[in-house]
């Protein structure tokens, strides 16, 4: 009779997420390193995010080694060297899982100040302030659950001699605080977007590309869903796997959701057809990329050096809103208030006794 257990399926969907978190972070560099030539602190915060995801997918991997999925009576089969390896394993990742998804968030904020707009910068500050707080105190209090410190996964240390909080209640609220985070950083721009001096089919473009991050937000909800299951089982083991892989869903899916907005520069390099198919009257390229050109033009003559000559003055004053070919997401939009102005003047001088130049 064969074994019942969902490890195979845990195994499958970290594996497959790790290879899109891997495309994503390629496609990510490729765009700001080779086509923008420039690297942000959001891009170094979200490479590190990648390096946590995996670390968890590594431990997710091998815990099923170890019986994460299978039934509790051939997981106890297996001797309690395996459940202590198992439970260290877990233990493990529930810490790398906590950093990643503070980090993924970090480069969300990181992204959101250097959009231009001071308001948005500033309201960034503070969320980072309350991501490192909530971030670093579920990594604290993973690590530090119990004391001793490997009473957290040692199931031979007895009752009497370690002092845990409530895992159960921890796991719980902090599944619920990271949704309401989640939340408050991907709409954090859309009061900006709103703003936008755009056709409204561009500002809920721009709206999408920053909000896409929503979707690890949906992830994060199903996710919840399976905890209270999960701690209140008598099979923990096989439980556990729906909300392990959903937690492999969950910070991929932010890590896919928050490079996104980056792969602009790849489309208008490789693929300029696709953010120009909507401007076939002229006018702005894609949702992500509107360009508008105003120039203003004036000339004057005033006389100078007692009517032996005249200047003529050529003002030009080019006003850009939104993005080159090869810029970054950081020029994804208009913001009113914060137009970069350059104005150039041209001094030409002729000869006014001889009507002719000099």
């Amino acid at each position: 009779m064969a074994v019942e257990t969902r490890g195979p399926t845990v195994t499958a969907v970290a594996v497959s997420f790790a290879v899109i978190s891997f495309i994503a972070i390629v496609l990510r560099l490729w765009s700001r390193v080779l086509v923008v030539k420039t690297f942000g602190t959001d891009d170094g915060l979200i490479c590190v995010a990648v390096l946590l995801s995996w670390a968890f997918i590594a431990c997710t991997i091998v815990a099923v080694q170890h019986g994460l999925g299978s039934r509790m009576e051939d997981f106890l089969t297996r001797g309690t060297e395996n459940m202590i390896a198992y439970s260290q394993i877990v233990w493990m990742s529930s810490i790398f899982y906590n950093a990643c998804l503070g980090f993924i968030k970090f480069s969300v904020l990181a992204l959101y100040m250097r959009l231009g707009d001071r308001s948005l910068r500033r309201l960034a500050i503070i969320m980072m302030g309350v991501i490192g707080c909530q971030a670093g105190g579920n990594v604290m209090a993973c690590i530090f659950q119990c004391t001793p410190v490997k009473a957290a996964y040692d199931v031979t240390i007895l009752a009497a001699d370690k002092k845990c909080i409530n895992i159960n209640a921890f796991y719980l609220a902090n599944a619920a605080v990271n949704i309401f985070t989640d939340i408050l950083t991907y709409t954090l721009p859309f009061p900006l977007v709103m703003r936008l001096q755009v056709p409204r089919k561009q500002k809920i473009g721009v709206g999408v590309m920053l909000g896409l991050g929503l979707f690890a937000c949906i992830s994060s909800i199903v996710r919840i869903t399976y905890i209270p299951v999960m701690l209140s089982s008598d099979d923990a083991t096989f439980v556990i796997s729906n909300a392990m892989y959903w937690s492999v869903i969950e910070i991929n899916i932010g890590i896919l959701a928050t490079s996104i907005p980056s792969y602009k520069a790849l489309a208008s390099r490789y693929m300029p057809g696709l953010l120009s198919s909507s401007n076939k009257k002229g006018g702005s390229g894609s949702n992500a990329g509107f360009k508008m050109m105003l120039r203003d033009q004036s000339g004057n003559d005033e006389p100078r050096g007692g009517g032996t000559g005249n200047r003529r003055a050529n003002i030009q004053t080019n006003i850009k809103t939104g993005v080159d070919d090869n810029s970054s997401e950081e020029e994804l939009f208009n913001i009113p208030g914060r137009i970069g102005v350059s104005t150039t003047i041209v001094h030409q001088t002729e000869d006014a006794r001889f009507g002719r130049g000099p």
